[in-house]
């Protein structure tokens, strides 16, 4: 899967520290979304999709306070174009500059509140994915910025799929220490809980699971009066009355494929897993190797642990951290999917004695 590259989003990142947008971290309650928004990425994403490619684009919205509730409202949206290794970074940066000042002369808000993504069976935490990097540096300009994913073809099975997700609060200061310092952040020691002593049995630093990368926010799909009377003389007039009433896709039993892909993308996951479990391990003794060279070679200079900790670190298990979170999301869309095809098939079944 081909995605696109941190540095599309360059001159987004530098105009926000230019503004000198606020880094006060807030809690987001909702995500309210404009139908016309939703149908903008969901015909990007199914127009430019080409295989394996996946494409981006930006939210544009405000963020609303009221009653301790905060709203992030996503009125407006622009898709990023694709570029490769050889594209020139500036023409991305002037394309982005050039869609924000059209957007505020035709007074559409061009306050940027996060991105969105396409994925292909919700393999978007991909290794090679620049996901967590990007969220990561609109949460660090924007914090109550999003990501929405969208998937063509889970929607295509008759249900929308898009989820708004955030990294937590705990995972970006892991982030943080871990691009200050490399390995630091994501080592094995800082995926346990560190106790004070082993008497006490008292937590000093609780530790990171896969459970704590992404946070999901709940998706409002918000229209405005004048769409929603349109759509309702439409239902009147008969116009899209016998499409609403007969969405037969939702009851489709064909689940084979969809069964077939995710249980192929399981099992190369748990691959990448073992694999990476292997790897870590050879990097840790090579570590370890160098630190009692280094002791031996020191010759009196006695050096503490925590120095050769510094020296040589122990590898990073980010990667290893992503994939297994990756799989866990396999495993509950398969669990999910699976249930789903039990109802549809009791609901054939009591559809089958009714007629009968």
């Amino acid at each position: 899967i081909t995605f696109a590259s941190t540095t599309t989003w360059s001159s987004l990142f530098r105009d926000m520290a230019q503004y000198g947008v606020a880094t006060a971290a807030t809690k987001l309650d909702c995500v309210q979304i404009d139908g016309l928004v939703v149908l903008k990425i969901m015909k990007h994403c199914r127009d430019e999709t080409n295989g394996n490619q996946l494409v981006s684009g930006q939210l544009l919205g405000m963020d609303i306070t009221f009653a301790s509730t905060t709203t992030l409202e996503v009125t407006s949206c622009f898709p990023m174009p694709h570029t490769g290794e050889d594209d020139n970074a500036e023409d991305t940066d002037i394309y982005v500059t050039e869609m924000l000042r059209c957007m505020r002369e035709v007074n559409v808000d061009n306050n940027t509140v996060g991105w969105y993504q396409s994925t292909f069976m919700n393999s978007w935490l991909d290794v090679e994915s620049p996901t967590i990097a990007t969220q990561y540096q609109f949460q660090e300009s924007v914090p109550k910025s999003v990501c929405l994913v969208y998937d063509p073809v889970r929607t295509s099975s008759g249900s929308v799929y898009l989820k708004a997700y955030r990294l937590t609060d705990k995972f970006m200061a892991k982030y943080k220490l871990h691009l200050e310092n490399g390995s630091h952040g994501f080592t094995e020691a800082d995926l346990k809980p560190k106790f004070r002593d082993d008497y006490s049995g008292k937590i000093l630093e609780e530790g990171i699971s896969t459970d704590e990368i992404f946070e999901e926010v709940p998706i409002r799909i918000h229209n405005s009066a004048l769409v929603s009377a349109m759509l309702y003389d439409w239902v009147c007039e008969g116009t899209m009355g016998a499409n609403m009433d007969c969405d037969f896709e939702r009851l489709d039993l064909s689940s084979r494929p969809f069964l077939d892909k995710s249980m192929e993308l399981l099992v190369d996951g748990i691959e990448q897993l073992r694999t990476d479990q292997d790897r870590a391990e050879f990097r840790k003794r090579d570590a370890e190797r160098k630190r009692r060279d280094h002791k031996r070679s020191a010759r009196g200079d006695e050096a503490s642990r925590e120095e050769l900790m510094r020296m040589f670190p122990d590898p990073s298990r980010l990667e290893g951290l992503l994939i297994a979170h990756q799989v866990e999301r396999y495993c509950d869309d398969i669990a999910k999917f699976t249930g789903q095809s039990f109802s549809k098939l009791y609901l054939a079944r009591g559809m089958q004695e009714g007629t009968n």
